[in-house]
């Protein structure tokens, strides 16, 4: 009887040896999607700077003329409640 549960652990290390193999096949042999390029960080540099975003605020334009009838235009919608 210890022939029968030695050879059944047998069987269970050569079907596992024969998955480990199968995975490591189908890893290795599996088309691999293509990569991009590598962009060049001397060329350009990256986007969340103090200076950029410094840059960025710059642009918008503060009119005090628009955001008063912006304000005007609110409380007007909001009394209309």
């Amino acid at each position: 009887m210890d022939q029968t549960n030695n050879s059944s652990s047998t069987v269970w290390y050569i079907v596992g040896a024969l998955v480990i193999v199968a995975l490591a096949f189908w890893y290795f042999t599996s088309p691999k999607s293509p990569s991009a390029p590598a962009e060049s960080t001397a060329v350009q540099a990256p986007a969340n700077t103090t200076a950029t975003i410094s840059g960025e605020f710059s642009q918008t334009q503060d009119n005090p003329t628009a955001l008063e009838q912006d304000a005007a235009a609110s409380a007007a919608a909001v009394q209309s409640f």
